[in-house]
């Protein structure tokens, strides 16, 4: 029996569940090109931490792709064109963090990202998306402000993984769930692997992954904070997505989420949390600032 038959055998085994480790971009499943193209770039980042106050980025990939604008459909992945450069830090990289990355001091000392090489792929691109861009974008603002004027969407909280059936957001499960998988753990490897998950069709409605992150990321949202909530009310906040921002003295401690129908959360708020009802803060936050440090006015 060769292996193809194997594989077949196995595949009709309904006890049995087959991965593929994610093929080269030549045998990813490319929607023809098209005259309404636009360019995306993929960002994925290694860390020395997760703090986003304290720790650096020591790996920056970025990968651009087009997309036809109407459809959402992937077309081309510019693999040739990608960038992946390591950064020695302002401080020693911790062992943990090496342990899940691999890198470590070593192989980070002298090394620099040249940002006029960051700046011409942004330049090309009309939208940024990373895998949890609430810890990505932060990352790359505070050492590169060029990635402040972009807009950003993210290929973990833009897409309704879990109305689609699947349990949890992460990368490694997402493509498990559907059949694949991947063993590198660097950042132009997960960028790849994230972007492969987007030329996939949903597992529930078959929505192309892409097309409907783009439905979500262009949606007008608004940020309802829910201030002096109970301690006891955490749990529920938590439940239904809110998180939590611990203020900055001039600005409140809050629990928020952000929501394209604010209304529904202010009665949710006002009907769950709050013992009698109360005015809620709604913020704009347009694509420039949605997953940033930046997400709430200065003024």
């Amino acid at each position: 029996m060769n292996r193809d038959e194997a594989l077949r055998l196995l595949e009709a085994d309904r006890d049995v569940r087959l991965l593929r480790r994610v093929p080269g971009v030549a045998s990813w499943p490319l929607a023809p090109t098209s005259d309404n193209l636009r360019r995306a770039i993929f960002v994925d980042t290694e860390t020395t931490g997760l703090d986003a106050d304290d720790d650096e980025v020591i790996e920056l990939a970025m990968l651009p792709f087009d997309y036809d604008r109407d459809s959402g459909a992937i077309v081309a992945v510019h693999v040739d064109a990608a960038l992946t450069a390591l950064r020695q830090p302002s401080k020693p990289i911790p062992p943990e963090s090496a342990a899940i990355h691999g890198i470590r001091d070593e192989d980070v000392a002298g090394k620099t990202i040249d940002p006029a090489h960051i700046s011409a792929l942004l330049d090309e691109a009309q939208l940024v998306i990373a895998h949890n861009a609430a810890f990505d974008r932060p990352m790359v603002e505070k050492l590169w402000p060029v990635f402040e004027t972009k807009h950003w969407a993210c290929s973990l909280a833009d897409i309704d993984w879990r109305g689609e059936g699947l349990g949890s957001s992460k990368l490694d499960y997402l493509l498990m769930r559907q059949g694949w998988f991947f063993d590198d753990h660097r950042a132009l490897a997960d960028a790849l692997a994230a972007t492969f998950l987007l030329t996939l069709p949903l597992p529930r409605s078959g929505k192309p992954a892409f097309a409907d992150l783009l439905e979500c990321a262009r949606r007008p949202l608004r940020a309802v904070r829910a201030i002096d909530t109970a301690f006891e009310q955490r749990a529920a906040l938590k439940a239904r997505g809110y998180r939590w921002d611990a203020g900055d003295g001039a600005r409140a401690k809050a629990w928020w989420t952000l929501t394209d129908n604010p209304q529904a959360e202010i009665d949710w708020l006002n009907a769950e949390i709050y013992a009698a009802p109360r005015e809620i803060p709604v913020i704009n936050v347009p694509a420039t600032r949605r997953y940033s440090a930046r997400l709430w006015p200065s003024d």
